[in-house]
Order: structure tokens, then sequence, then C-alpha cells
């Protein structure tokens, strides 16, 4: 009884990040969501690494299907998802945070670095590492569990993404789910989704940057 007291708190404690997330309050959003995971990891005398945040068996494996995955599902998005999407919404989507990157390399770099950080990698640790493993924790380890998980998962990962609009929640949706079945084809480890994170968000960013793409 009491641990299913602390899961609903924690549960709550979340949406409150996730709101925090969505209306943007702070600079960096994600920070209160990764201390609620920090904490929790600690209560409950859990590591990163247990929750997959562990060198993967083998690395140049693990490097060559995240590129492979990253190149291909950008591709992918470009070319056919996000113009669907805009058909479905009647709306593009909402690049304005990245209106001042085209030619400016300085805020390229920025963008690089934070992409590979907050967005990648704590990002990654945050949604794909603790949230969907607290999320199987509540709704199961079977195949309904996992698939409801997997389901809610993405649906928030999409809605943290707010800020780019309808059409962009939408797309993330579609991003999230795709990460979360990287992570459970990796055996729950963290780093095949990290690195296609980073790849995925690099493409695009480098092609703002190069004005090939708005």
């Amino acid at each position: 009884m009491k641990s299913t007291l602390l899961l609903i708190l924690e549960m709550l404690l979340i949406l409150v990040g996730i709101a925090i997330y969505v209306l943007g309050i702070f600079p960096f959003p994600i920070l209160p969501l990764f201390l609620v995971a920090w904490a929790s990891l600690r209560l409950r005398h859990m590591r990163w690494r247990d929750i997959g945040l562990r060198r993967p068996e083998r690395w140049l494996p693990t490097i060559g299907l995240a590129l492979l995955v990253g190149v291909g599902y950008q591709a992918l998005d470009i070319l056919l998802i996000a113009p669907f999407l805009q058909r479905l919404t009647g709306e593009s989507i909402d690049l304005s945070q990245l209106s001042g990157l085209r030619g400016n390399l300085p805020a390229l770099l920025i963008f690089l670095v934070v992409s590979w950080t907050e967005a990648a990698f704590i990002e990654e640790m945050y949604f794909r590492g603790y949230f969907f493993n607290r999320l199987t924790d509540l709704a199961g380890r079977e195949r309904l569990g996992v698939a409801i998980a997997l389901i809610v998962n993405a649906l928030v990962f999409g809605a943290a993404h707010a800020y780019q609009g309808i059409t962009g929640v939408l797309d993330s949706v579609l991003a999230g789910l795709v990460l979360s079945l990287l992570y459970l084809l990796a055996r729950r480890n963290l780093w095949l989704p990290i690195l296609t994170h980073g790849i995925i968000d690099t493409i695009g960013i480098l092609l703002i940057y190069a004005g090939l793409y708005s």
C-alpha cells in the first residue's frame, strides 16, 4: 500500500513537472523532471545504470545502427511524415526558436551543444530511462503494460514539445515512439536512443543552418 501511494505521488509530481516543461517556466524545463527522477532513483536505491545508462555490449554496432536509424528517420520525416502532418493539421512545425540559426556559426555551435546535452542525453535519460520504466511499473511489464507505456510515453514526449505547435507535437509523438522502441530493441540500454536522438537533431540543425530546411 505504501509503495502504491508513493508511486501515485511520484506520478503527480511528474505531471506537475511536465506542465512546467510544456509551459517553459524555467530556462531548462527538463531540469525539474530530471531532479524528480534522480530523487526517485535514490529513494529506491537505484542508479542510472540500472535503467540503461551503461556501456552497450558492442559500441560499433550501436553507433552504426544509431546512424542508420537517425539519418533514415530524419529523411523520412522531412520528405514524408512532416508534410503529411502539415496537410493534416493545416499548420507547419513551429521552428521559431531556431529562427536565428541560419548562417549563424556561434548559434550553430550553441544549438549543437544543447541538442546533445539537454535534448539527446538528458531527455533520453528521463523519458526513455526513467519515465518509461515507471510507466511499466504502473501498467505491468507484460506485453499489454509495455504497449500502454509506449503509447503514454510517446504522448507525453509529444506534449513536452507543445512550443512547436500541434504539428510539432504529433511529429514528436512519432519520434518518441521510435526512440522508445529503440530502447527496448537495445534491451533497455539508453545509448542507442541517445545517439539516435542526437543524430536526428544534429541533421535538422545543420539543415536549418545551411538554409535547406525551415
